[in-house]
Parts: structure tokens; C-alpha cells; sequence
């Protein structure tokens, strides 16, 4: 009889020990996706700033090309700050999930990503609520140029089934955009010494593509390169990676827990006969 007891005290605590962490992460943080973004740029190339992730249902559609740009793709074309895109998506996407992605290695300050720099993240997607990707950031060096897809369902995640589908999503600098609200030159650029991104002259134009640097050229960054190699329309800039991420390991605990289970429920069975 004390053998019974035991074995089931045994199993009560295995299980509390698994269960408890188990449903916490499971309910909140399992992260079953993995979003990677590198820069490609050559050395002296082009940087950019930490990247501005949405993920939805398709509807997050904040610019597009030929029009004025709004006020949060502005801040994030002349100073590469999203806390206005952010409440935008947050405000209008109540379902939906974002992220600020810096980067993790070669980057610089806040989280730059210079050339060569990359940044990784997990997340626990829905596949109907965060079936695709969109995402935002400034060229550095530059006035007013930013990364983003004008097309909301570019990047999707997932099938219409629900499956995952993941995979690699390339930008080269013939998809650079110019929000057309500031005049390009050394003043008001961003990441170049002696300039501030805070002034500004302004221009009353439209969102077009521009891969044109040449007036960025040879000045100095505050990463102590001069930025030298300029991009032309095929040069790699972005890329995207996704991937699923293994279970974590207590999943695998608890396939163990449970044949333990089992097991000293068997013992304890043939015990009693």
C-alpha cells in the first residue's frame, strides 16, 4: 500500500513540476515562429534603423506610392522612429501583433543594422490573425528614404488553410522608397557627423521609389565609415528569413511524465494483485 501511495506522490509532483511552467508559456509566449532580417549591404554601404514589424490579417496598409505620406511613415522616413506607426497599427489592428527588431549582431547604437548587421526574434503567431508581415525602416544614410511593403499581403505566413509557409523575402535598393517630404543634402540627414536628423527643409512631394545616394556620398557616419559604396537598382539591401521554431523541450518532459505515469500505475496495479 505505501508503494501506491508513493508512486502517484511521485507522479503528482513530476506533473506539477511540468504542467505549472508548461501551461504559462503555452497560454502566453510559446514562440513557434523565428523572424530574422539582415542587411546584405556591401561594407560602406547602406544601414538602416531598427525594424517596425506588424503582423495581421492582411487590412495594415499605411502608404502608397503616388500619394502624400502620413505623418507616421514621415517619422519613420526622416528619423526612423515608429512610435506613431506603432499606435496606428495598435489603434486600427487590435488583433493584430508588432514588434521594434534591432539588431543583434553588428549592429550599432539603438540597434542599427549596418552593413552586414542582423536581428532575430520569436513570436506566437495566429494563423488567421497574423497570416502576413509587414515592415518599416529608414536608409541611412539619407533625409527621408524607407524600406517597407506597399503591398499588405506581400509576405505571407501562412496559407488558406492555416499552414505555415515561412521562407526567405529579398529587397533589393530598386524597392528603397522617398517619402518626398524633405529636401535631400547634408542638412537634416540622418546618421551623418555633423547633421541632425531633427532639422528639416521641406518638400512637398509623393511616395516614389529612389535609389539614388549620390548626394550622401563620402560622408562620414557615426559608426566611423565613410559611406562610399552606393547602391544601384539590383544591389541587395533586406532580407527576411522565417522559420518555425522547434517545441520547447518541456513538451518533450512532459511525453515522459505522462508514460511515467503510466508506468507506476501499472506497477502499482500488479502490486495490489
Amino acid at each position: 500500500m505505501s508503494f501506491v501511495k508513493n508512486s502517484c506522490r511521485l507522479s503528482a509532483l513530476i506533473l506539477s513540476g511540468l504542467l505549472l511552467p508548461l501551461s504559462s508559456v503555452q497560454a502566453s509566449s510559446v514562440p513557434n515562429v523565428s523572424i530574422s532580417i539582415s542587411n546584405l549591404s556591401p561594407a560602406n554601404g547602406l544601414s538602416f534603423t531598427p525594424v517596425f514589424l506588424a503582423f495581421h490579417d492582411g487590412s495594415f496598409d499605411p502608404f502608397d506610392v503616388g500619394t502624400k505620406a502620413s505623418s507616421a511613415i514621415q517619422v519613420i522616413a526622416e528619423r526612423g522612429m515608429s512610435a506613431e506607426l506603432s499606435n496606428y497599427f495598435s489603434s486600427n489592428h487590435p488583433d493584430g501583433l508588432s514588434h521594434v527588431l534591432t539588431a543583434t549582431s553588428n549592429g550599432f547604437g539603438p540597434g542599427v543594422f549596418l552593413p552586414g548587421a542582423s536581428g532575430t526574434v520569436n513570436f506566437a503567431l495566429d494563423p488567421i490573425k497574423h497570416r502576413y508581415l509587414s515592415y518599416f525602416s529608414m536608409l541611412l544614410p539619407s533625409n527621408d528614404r524607407f524600406l517597407g511593403n506597399d503591398n499588405p499581403r506581400e509576405i505571407a505566413l501562412f496559407d488558406d488553410n492555416g499552414q505555415f509557409v515561412g521562407g526567405s523575402f529579398q529587397d533589393n535598393a530598386n524597392t528603397i522608397w522617398d517619402s518626398g517630404t524633405e529636401q535631400d543634402g547634408r542638412f537634416g540627414a540622418a546618421f551623418v557627423v555633423g547633421s541632425s536628423s531633427a532639422d528639416h527643409v521641406g518638400e512637398d512631394g509623393v511616395i516614389q521609389t529612389n535609389f539614388d545616394f549620390s548626394v550622401y556620398n563620402g560622408f562620414t557616419t557615426p559608426a566611423g565609415f565613410d559611406f562610399s559604396n552606393l547602391p544601384g537598382a539590383s544591389t541587395p539591401l533586406l532580407r527576411i528569413d522565417v522559420a518555425p521554431v522547434p517545441l520547447p523541450a518541456a513538451i518533450w518532459l512532459f511525453g515522459s511524465a505522462l508514460s511515467l505515469l503510466g508506468f507506476t500505475r501499472r506497477v502499482s496495479r500488479s502490486s495490489i494483485a
